[in-house]
C-alpha cells in the first residue's frame, strides 16, 4: 500500500512519538542516583544529603518541562496533518533519533555543569529537535502537501514563526554556554513560559469576549 494512501499511518507515528518521549522522559530520572554505601549516610543529615542533589532535580525538571514542551509541538502538529510520505516519515524518525540523544546530553551536563561544552552539546541537540520540528510543519503544509485545503493559510503562517522560537531559544542557549555554563540550561524554560503565558492569555481573552 502507498503510504500516502494509508490512512492510518500517521496515528501510528504519533503513537511511535508518543512512546519514545514516555521513554525518554522516564530515563531523565535514572539519571539521579541515590548510592548504595550506607556508611555514606551516617556522616550527613538528610539536608545536606538532598542539598547534594538539588542541581541534579533541577536540571531533570528543566529537561523533563522542555520534553513536555516538545511533545506538545508534535501534538499540535498531529492534529493538522491527514497524510503522510516517506520524506516525512524519515523527517519525523530523524526527530526521535535526536529527542532520544536528549538523556545523553543533558547527563553530561549533569556530570560537567560548569563545562560549557557539556551546555553547548545539550543546546545544539535542543536546536536540532526544534530545527526538524520546523522541517516537519513546513514539508507537510507545503503546497498543503499533507494537511487539509481547509486549514486557514494564516494559522500555517503563525505556526510556522512559532516553530521557529523555540531553535532561537537553544541559539541563545548555546551563546549563554561560553559566559554563563551554569544558567544556560535555564534559557531552554523561556520556550515552555512562553507557550503557557499565550496560552493563559489567550483563555482570559476568550472570557472577556463572553
Amino acid at each position: 500500500m502507498n503510504m500516502m494512501q494509508d490512512k492510518t499511518l500517521p496515528h501510528r507515528i504519533s503513537a511511535l512519538i508518543d512512546g519514545v518521549f514516555a521513554i525518554v522522559m522516564t530515563i531523565l530520572v535514572l539519571d539521579i542516583r541515590v548510592p548504595h554505601e550506607m556508611g555514606l549516610y551516617k556522616s550527613v543529615t538528610l539536608e545536606q544529603f538532598l542539598t547534594g542533589y538539588f542541581q541534579d532535580i533541577i536540571l531533570y525538571m528543566i529537561v523533563f518541562v522542555t520534553l513536555g514542551y516538545l511533545w506538545y509541538v508534535h501534538h499540535n502538529q498531529a492534529r493538522y496533518i491527514q497524510h503522510t510520505d516517506r520524506n516525512h516519515l524519515w523527517i519525523n524518525i530523524i526527530t526521535l533519533m535526536f529527542i532520544a540523544l536528549i538523556p545523553f546530553s543533558s547527563s553530561l551536563v549533569n556530570k560537567f555543569p560548569e563545562d560549557w561544552l557539556a551546555e553547548l552539546l545539550m543546546a545544539s541537540n535542543m536546536f536540532i529537535v526544534g530545527l526538524l520540528n520546523y522541517a516537519s510543519w513546513a514539508y507537510a503544509t507545503k503546497e498543503r502537501r499533507l494537511v487539509d485545503e481547509d486549514v486557514p493559510e494564516s494559522y500555517i503562517r503563525a505556526e510556522s514563526k512559532r516553530l521557529l522560537v523555540f531553535p532561537a531559544i537553544a541559539i541563545i542557549a548555546m551563546a549563554a554556554a561560553f559566559f554563563y555554563p551554569l544558567f544556560a540550561v535555564y534559557v531552554l524554560l523561556i520556550a515552555p513560559i512562553l507557550v503557557f503565558f499565550s496560552r493563559l492569555a489567550r483563555n482570559n481573552h476568550k472570557g472577556t469576549a463572553r
